[in-house]
């Protein structure tokens, strides 16, 4: 063999290894933006999964607030019929009966009744209907629940409307 064919065949040698190495970085190259595609496709898929979670989570509450909120007139008749009825001890406890047990099936759902009377007054949990003068409760308390508020956790579903003490009030917060 020749020196001349020799030389060819080293230039042709590297030649090949030269462009096998730039076509082994052309593909790690691909490899690494196919991979960056994936992981970017599968970070955007389990952000999506959570924000139709997120939205499911709140249309099922939304609707569910909605329903047990047209059940809440019904402790507002019980509680009244229950007043109306304090003359008559059976009838009296009858209703004291059925509006204990609803009051149960709303808290197995998780509604609970906000606090009021005797507590002080929170615009995110209360209506104030009237401020009055009090000597039994201190300025800003609620001396009088009209209609029972409710929540749902952390969500009010109805304000309770109240009446507060004004700033004439002269009573003690209770301990």
């Amino acid at each position: 063999m020749s020196e001349a064919q020799g030389d060819v065949d080293t230039d042709l040698e590297n030649e090949a290894q030269e462009s096998a190495g730039e076509r082994i970085e052309a593909l790690e190259r691909e490899v690494a933006a196919t991979k960056d595609k994936w992981l970017r496709a599968v970070a955007e898929l389990d952000n999506y999964k959570k924000r139709v979670r997120r939205e499911i989570d709140d249309t099922v509450f939304r609707a569910r607030q909605d329903l047990l909120k047209s059940f809440l007139p019904t402790v507002d008749n019980l509680e009244r019929a229950l007043e109306l009825a304090s003359d008559h001890e059976q009838l009296a406890k009858g209703i004291d009966m059925v509006l204990k047990e609803f009051l149960g099936a709303l808290g197995k759902q998780g509604i609970e009744p906000v606090p009021s009377v005797g507590t002080p007054f929170d615009p995110s949990m209360h209506e104030a209907l009237q401020q009055l003068d009090s000597p039994d409760h201190p300025p800003g308390y609620v001396i009088r629940e009209f209609e029972k508020g409710f929540k749902a956790g952390d969500r009010l579903l109805r304000a309770a409307r109240v009446i507060i003490a004004g700033a004439g009030s002269t009573g003690k917060a209770a301990s």
